[in-house]
């Protein structure tokens, strides 16, 4: 099924400019809008269950960026691979599944209030194509796989001791199986790849399926940077050759930072002098700070489908430079994992599925520019 309707709906028109802009514009005044409609509902309570009206208006925010990217970047196969996730992930959460069909006719009646005919219609079809989708998206919720990272077999033991203690808050657990697993910085990557990234989407996927609190995946988390920050004070060293440059950041709005750590790391251990941002970096400070050096490589990572439109803002930046002054741009993280696609509509140079990949792209990068 989900082949099917990423065929049907690549068939739709393409969004024009305007409407893509228009939409962009107005995403503030179309989510209040949408806010206020929904809130009022009589049967709101029916509709989202015993979740706060917050979380509600957070999906609001997050479906309007989301939206807004898919129509700039006419990326409509994003559509058949996240709405069944995030009909899921709510549904487990306590919205019931009506909620979906009356939040999308908000959308439909607030564009239709908000713009002019002409420039909501190409809009509305989109939206039209979604709700006549919706018991499909119902059952490809119910059949979602989630997103996994088997570890090879010498590496299983160690990763559900790792998982355990995540789950169970034991800090000394997870450092001590760290250790005893990595004791120098050339034994990061196989560790991340095998331990660090399949623990983490074990961790995500239970909080999807509401098996643990959102506390519960922050505490796992919180472990993991502190696990990688003791591993990096103790194993990293001076690189004995400077290959070059490289910054890598989280995507402008994107919090999900552990990915983007373990690229920094790793391309650190094999002799990349590496500026790691964080998460959140904003466009502006991010442009100056790659302005700033001769910087040879920018990785932007970012796990959710809602910031794309704020890579593309930096990458477009990037690449209004001279050509010596742009650096080579990767991108990696969940989003570009099933749509690698997405990278060469955003203007960057190619995406790494994860830190090992990363280093081999660097490395072939380098090697290129040497020649």
């Amino acid at each position: 099924m989900r082949s099917q309707l990423i065929e049907e709906v690549s068939a739709l028109p393409e969004i024009p400019p305007q409407s893509a802009q228009a939409f962009r514009e107005h995403l503030g005044d179309l989510v209040e809008k949408v806010n206020t409609r929904m809130r009022s509902r009589a049967d709101i309570s029916l509709l989202i269950g015993e979740n706060p009206m917050r979380m509600m208006f957070d999906n609001h925010q997050n479906h309007g960026l989301f939206m807004s990217n898919v129509f700039s970047l006419n990326a409509f196969a994003l559509l058949a691979d996240t709405l069944p996730w995030v009909y899921r992930t709510y549904h487990r959460h306590g919205f019931d599944w009506q909620y979906f069909p009356a939040h999308l006719e908000s959308w439909v009646q607030a564009l239709e209030q908000t713009m002019a005919p002409d420039i909501a219609a190409p809009l509305i079809r989109v939206y039209e194509w979604i709700q006549s989708h919706h018991a499909d998206f119902i059952e490809l919720a119910g059949s979602f796989s989630p997103l996994r990272r088997e570890p090879v077999p010498e590496w299983k033991q160690t990763f559900d001791a790792f998982v355990r203690a995540l789950l169970a808050g034991d800090r000394k657990a997870c450092t001590d199986l760290a250790a005893r697993s990595v004791t120098a910085a050339g034994d990061l990557g196989d560790f991340y790849l095998n331990v660090v990234q399949p623990a983490m989407y074990t961790v995500g996927d239970k909080w999807e399926n509401g098996e643990i609190s959102v506390a519960t995946e922050h505490l796992a988390s919180a472990l993991v940077n502190r696990m990688m920050s003791m591993q990096y004070i103790e194993l990293m060293h001076p690189p004995a050759v400077d290959k070059g440059k490289v910054v890598v950041t989280a995507a402008p709005n994107e919090f999900h930072e552990i990915g983007a750590t373990m690229v920094a790391n790793a391309l650190e251990a094999e002799g990349w002098e590496v500026s790691y941002l964080g998460a959140n970096t904003p466009p502006e400070d991010l442009l100056a700070f790659v302005s700033s050096g001769s910087i040879d490589i920018l990785a932007i990572s970012a796990a959710l489908p809602f910031n794309l439109g704020a890579i593309g803002s930096v990458i477009k930046q990037i690449r209004s430079w001279p050509v010596n002054a742009q650096p080579k741009i990767m991108l990696g993280g969940r989003v570009f994992l099933d749509h690698p696609e997405l990278a060469e509509k955003l203007g960057a140079d190619a995406t790494a599925e994860d830190c090992k990949q990363a280093v081999e792209l660097a490395e072939t990068w380098r090697k290129k520019q040497n020649q």
